[in-house]
């Protein structure tokens, strides 16, 4: 007998170009795995086996089929669609409470739960389960967004309805979501120390480089280039690539697949071997050696074009060539700070990662661009937005750094034309005794540009004619808090503002003050009306 093609009759607006129909009629089915594309993750096979016969098989069944297409879609495109971890996650941290849930459900209406009983009053029920279950609240919002990840799937593929999810059931979880920090000065210096230590250690010797020696080596790239963890680990054989202007210069190409980005850095290679053992090695050195050194175990790999290669020695690959993975590199790392017993501040073990280096990385570029966050983030390949929430933390100097380093000279506007010429340039802040050569300009013929930075730069200089522009650049920033959120913006804009109010604003006669605040706050200087404009000129 011909079997029966069964769907879901929940009710839906309408159905996606992959709507397909599932055959319910011999479940379990045959296969209850679903493979995932390779990664430098450590998942590899996802198994719903241990949820079929509980009751909701048909819901057990579309939700392996929605992340076999998600593992199908992300082998075709080579993890730009979502990557293997990401599938895996939906797997561990969404269904793996869902589906039991599914199946408590079940029990409780004494029968078999079907397609279209996942409707609302489902989902509110799952959402109660999940604040009834104890842990963090951002803990909850991850499960619920798993969950909800592959139930969205499910509806755009037809199986099941669409609007059936609350708006925010989870309102304010970012909050209590601490995230990476980057790494304080001592522990930058100490785990630099290390670094070098362990990195002489491997020059020193030879033959193909072990897991360990490859997570040092990582470890010490990151440090360097401030490059996100899993292109990190993903770098290629060819990830160096000759600079096409200057001779003396390399550029690294790390992908990051979820962003379909390719990004590009300029790195200098170091001119003598020496410093490779007075130093911690140039990144091309690492690299370098890294695919010299595991050449021949790379060859004889089902991974010859994957830099971080190496012979297992131990589990069940044992004496067979392996890729670093994202848990390889956990462990590495873990046991990394176990042998040069780093510590923090509290004197507890050191929590480092990728993305603390990464962190820390920015920050430094933070603070060696004069505290310029639109050319830190440019550096950092991402926007000032990202860099702001997510990157960059006040300085450690920062009080001490910002103050007024420029002269105030309130007299020039009330001599009335009886002092000769000041001689300075106009810039979009006030003045600059001079843009080209300067306390901090570039001294390259090229005119400064460091805008945010005329504050505590000694070339900096304010006249009564200036306050039209500096209340304008102060009034941007003003408006600027609202969208950056309060933290962020005292982070990278307080300081400024600080100045202009206590340091500036007290040298002028108040009632000139008041004339030219009210003029920049209701007709700003063109330059300054828009912050798109701050970017580009930073």
């Amino acid at each position: 007998m011909a079997k029966k093609q069964l769907r879901s009759q929940a009710s839906r607006p309408a159905r996606a170009q992959n709507d397909d129909t599932l055959d319910l009629t011999a479940l379990p089915p045959a296969q209850t795995v679903v493979r995932l594309p390779e990664s430098a993750s450590n998942y590899r096979n996802l198994d719903f086996g241990k949820y079929y016969g509980a009751g909701c098989d048909a819901i057990v069944y579309a939700a392996q089929r929605t992340l076999e297409r998600m593992a199908d879609a992300s082998r075709r495109s080579g993890g730009k669609t979502l990557s293997a971890t990401t599938i895996a996650g939906y797997y561990q941290s969404g269904l793996s409470v869902f589906l039991p849930l599914c199946a408590t459900m079940a029990g409780a209406l004494a029968r078999d739960l079907r397609l279209d009983d996942i409707d609302r009053p489902l989902i509110d029920h799952f959402i109660a389960h999940l604040r009834q279950s104890g842990g963090k609240l951002g803990s909850q919002k991850n499960r619920y967004s798993c969950s909800k990840s592959v139930l969205v799937a499910m509806g755009q593929s037809g199986w099941i309805a669409k609007d059936i999810f609350p708006r925010n059931p989870f309102p304010h979880s970012i909050r209590s979501v601490k995230g990476q920090t980057a790494l304080s000065e001592r522990e930058r210096k100490v785990v630099l120390k290390a670094l070098k230590a362990d990195m002489r250690a491997i020059i020193d010797k030879s033959g193909p480089l072990t897991r360990a020696e490859l997570t040092v080596c990582l470890l010490a790239i990151a440090a360097r280039t401030g490059i996100n963890p899993v292109p990190a680990i993903e770098l290629a054989t060819d990830c160096l690539q000759p600079h096409p202007i200057k001779a003396d210069r390399y550029v690294l190409v790390s992908v990051k697949r979820r962003g379909n980005a390719t990004h590009i850095q300029s790195l200098r290679r170091a001119a003598d071997i020496e410093a490779m053992v007075t130093a911690l090695p140039d990144v091309a050195r690492i690299i370098d050696l890294v695919r010299e050194r595991n050449a021949e175990l790379r060859a004889g790999s089902r991974y010859p074009t994957s830099l971080f290669v190496y012979q297992a020695r131990s589990g069940p690959g044992l004496g067979k060539p392996s890729r670093l993975s994202s848990e390889m590199l956990r462990t590495g790392i873990a046991n990394f700070v176990a042998r040069h017993d780093l510590r923090d501040a509290d004197g507890q073990p050191l929590t480092l990662n990728v993305m603390r280096l990464r962190k820390t990385f920015e920050n430094r570029l933070f603070s060696l661009s004069g505290q310029d966050p639109f050319l830190t983030a440019k550096l950092g390949g991402h926007t000032p937005k990202v860099s702001n929430d997510h990157y960059l933390k006040a300085p450690e100097t920062a009080e001490r750094d910002w103050h007024l380093m420029g002269e105030v000279r309130a007299e020039a506007l009330l001599s009335h034309g009886k002092v000769a010429p000041l001689p300075t340039q106009n810039t979009p802040v006030a003045q600059c005794r001079d843009t080209r050569h300067g306390d901090l300009a570039p001294k390259n013929g090229e005119h400064c540009q460091k805008f945010l930075a005329c504050f505590r730069c000694r070339s900096f200089v304010v006249t009564g004619d200036d306050l039209y522009r500096v209340y304008s650049l102060y009034w941007m920033l003003v408006r600027m808090r609202e969208t950056m959120g309060a933290s962020a913006w005292k982070r990278v804009y307080g300081h400024i503002i600080r100045i202009i109010d206590r340091e500036i604003t007290p040298q002028f006669d108040a009632e000139l003050v008041a004339i030219q605040r009210q003029r920049a706050k209701v007709d700003p200087h063109p330059f300054w009306r828009d912050p798109d404009l701050l970017e580009g000129a930073a």
